[in-house]
């Protein structure tokens, strides 16, 4: 602890010394994920964040709170994932810097850097300077961390750390609080926080429990009493949080992702991941985005002993460092406790098995690292000669490269989808849900030929991926293969049949057979099965404005701009009211999406066409120009532009979609 008589020139030395450690520590946390900056938005990304309406607007901050995550997508998003935090963080990100994928990517390495600072913070007081620096530098380059940094999804992990280590400092600093209650209510607000971002921080007032009663200096000198004051709060706080989690979605975990897993199998398959895990925070190796899980069923399945050779190995050290250094025995609750809740399979997603789920758990794997490294250089392990104490801070500083060096390497694995999906297949094998959508990628990218071989791929593992069966009814309806189309279309509704997407791609089917009656039912199902889907709002629209319905196309289309705005139902109502000849709303519809996307094309041309409609020639014309620039090849654009450059007046008004 700091003396408050400090001597004045003592104390700004100490100041100067914290502040370069800062400074180095900060360094560490952001140079090795730099290059994750200019990363894409990947995987999850597009949904939690570029098609998330709750993540766009502040209309949305009470579903936020009251709904699980992926609520905004309607009947289909039913989960057991509650977690404000994120899409709050996302909102945040949002409407500071836009939906581009830099923003939330620094906000990651920032968030990283503030964990990477509380750990100092926490050794500091529990190992001193010396355990905390190393522990936290090997924090900040363990390659196991990249997949919560670099994933911009990963950020659940990261704001668990944040508020889950400074609510334990708080606590730890409650004793010697000048002013307790607002040292609790920090603490107390930290750890709601903390709740609020992930399931495992229900793990801390355990933690404190354990630190008040075996771990803090003044244990022998408190009473009972006292020690309940200091952790009570917690199990308040928590005891809310079970509260208001019930009413939101029910329970704790409301959705079982694995009903026909016995509780033998359970548990089996909970002793082989602690086993994987503790292998990853020694051998960070062979790194992937998505592990295939395979349940435990036998007591001498390879996994499972394997992991009981890692739980009877930490027993053992555990053990011993209960007698020999007992503080640092602490270290392994602080890396199994938080694992605790990641490891029942049953309510698991399909990646059972996750890197991220590592990010808090390394804290006590650093600081056991940290320490042994320190006991050997300070020369208390005399087994070991002097020579080879003298060389454990070159030996650190090689450590430290090759972490950096593999987080750099495993960061550009996340740099677009492609990169990302090719070396989960590498690492796991084929995986159908990855195969669909890598069909995606080539899809858009004008490959058909290679979609739909993924796709067909996708269906000979799992025949019911309603991705792959929709991504196939559309390109079936694409190539004009109506009979196809709507078989795929009918498996995948049978094997998800809340599916917005889904009915969607059916409609379209429908439509292009000329069932209009059916198509314009099946639209209606999606657009109620998913009230925020502007892609299914917007498919709806364009269907009506084919069927000669302006007015119900007019409010389908302001229904989806309502939603989330969104420039493609802009420009859709700027093409209805320009047909009404009504310029002034056409005029603020374009405007509106090129508020959104300044690259729009279409929103040039069309709001070029209600200017020069209403006799503002000079102003048609920059528009006209403005959207040749990017789309050149528009003959119509072309036409109005070289008519506007000759004086000549406006063409007659037509308006096709």
């Amino acid at each position: 602890m700091d003396d408050p008589a400090m001597p004045g020139g003592i104390a700004a030395r100490k100041t100067n010394r914290d502040s370069v450690t800062f400074l180095i520590l900060f360094l560490l946390a952001f140079l090795p994920y730099a290059n994750t900056l200019f990363n894409a938005f990947v995987y999850d990304d597009s949904f939690q964040v570029v098609g998330n309406p709750y993540a766009h607007s502040f209309k949305y901050l009470r579903q936020i709170f009251s709904t699980t995550v992926w609520s905004f997508q309607g009947a289909q998003g039913v989960s057991n994932y509650y977690r404000p935090m994120m899409t709050l963080g996302y909102l945040l990100t949002y409407q500071i810097a836009g939906l581009v994928p830099f923003p939330f990517h620094l906000a990651n390495i920032l968030l990283d850097a503030v964990v990477v600072w509380l750990v100092f913070a926490i050794l500091r007081r529990l190992s001193g300077d010396r355990v905390a620096l190393i522990a936290a530098g090997l924090f900040a380059l363990h390659p196991i961390h990249t997949e919560s940094i670099a994933w911009i999804a990963g950020v659940t992990d990261l704001e668990l750390a944040v508020f889950y280590l400074a609510a334990f400092f708080l606590y730890i600093k409650l004793p010697e609080a000048k002013n307790i209650f607002w040292t609790r209510t920090a603490m107390c607000v930290s750890f709601a926080l903390a709740l609020l971002s992930k399931e495992q921080a229900m793990t801390l007032p355990v933690l404190a429990m354990l630190y008040e009663y075996f771990y803090r200096e003044d244990r022998s000198a408190t009473s009972a009493k006292e020690k309940f004051s200091r952790y009570a709060a917690l199990w308040i706080v928590a005891a809310l949080y079970l509260a208001v989690r019930t009413a939101v979605i029910g329970g704790f975990a409301a959705v079982v992702m694995r009903p026909n897993l016995s509780w033998y199998q359970t548990g089996l398959s909970a002793v082989a991941l602690i086993g994987q895990y503790i292998g990853k925070l020694i051998w960070p190796a062979r790194l992937s985005a998505f592990y295939l899980f395979h349940a435990s069923e036998h007591f001498t399945d390879a996994k499972v002993l394997l992991g009981l050779v890692g739980i009877l190995f930490s027993a053992i050290l555990f053990a011993w460092l209960w007698r020999r250094a007992h503080i640092v025995s602490f270290a392994l609750v602080w890396i199994f406790l938080p694992l605790g809740p990641v490891l029942n399979a049953q309510w698991m997603p399909a990646g059972v098995f996750g890197e991220r789920y590592l990010y808090l758990s390394s804290f006590g794997f650093c600081w056991l690292v940290a320490w042994s490294a320190v006991m050997v250089w300070n020369g208390s392990v005399p087994a070991i000669p002097k020579f080879a104490a003298r060389a454990v801070p070159a030996l650190l500083c090689v450590f430290a490269l090759l972490y950096g060096a593999k987080t750099v390497s495993r960061n550009r694995v996340w740099r677009e989808e492609g990169t990302l999906f090719h070396d989960m297949i590498a690492s796991q094998g084929d995986v159908s849900f990855i195969r669909s959508d890598l069909g995606t990628i080539d899809f858009n990218r004008g490959n058909l030929e290679l979609a739909e071989r993924e796709w067909l791929d996708a269906l000979t593992t799992a025949p019911n991926n309603t991705h792959a069966l929709d991504s196939l009814a559309m390109l079936r309806q694409m190539q004009h293969r109506y009979l196809e189309a709507m078989d795929y279309s009918a498996r995948s509704l049978r094997a998800r049949p809340d599916s917005s997407f889904g009915h969607v791609v059916l409609a379209a089917t429908l439509s292009a057979l000329g069932r209009a009656t059916e198509a314009d039912w099946q639209f209606r199902v999606a657009t109620t099965l998913s009230p925020l889907s502007t892609n299914a709002r917007n498919a709806y629209g364009q269907f009506l404005v084919i069927q000669g319905r302006p007015e119900d196309a007019r409010d389908e289309f302001n229904r989806s701009v309502s939603a989330d705005f969104n420039t493609d139902a802009c420009d859709e109502l700027g093409d209805i009211y320009l047909s009404w000849q009504d310029f002034p709303r056409a005029e603020k519809s374009f405007r509106q999406a090129l508020a959104g996307n300044a690259f729009d094309s279409h929103a040039h041309f069309g709001l070029g066409r209600a200017l020069e409609l209403t006799s503002r020639p000079a102003e048609a014309l920059v528009e006209y120009e403005n959207g040749l620039a990017m789309d050149p090849s528009d003959a119509a654009a072309k036409a109005a532009a070289n008519r506007l450059l000759g004086g000549a007046p406006a063409a007659p008004q037509t308006i096709s979609h």
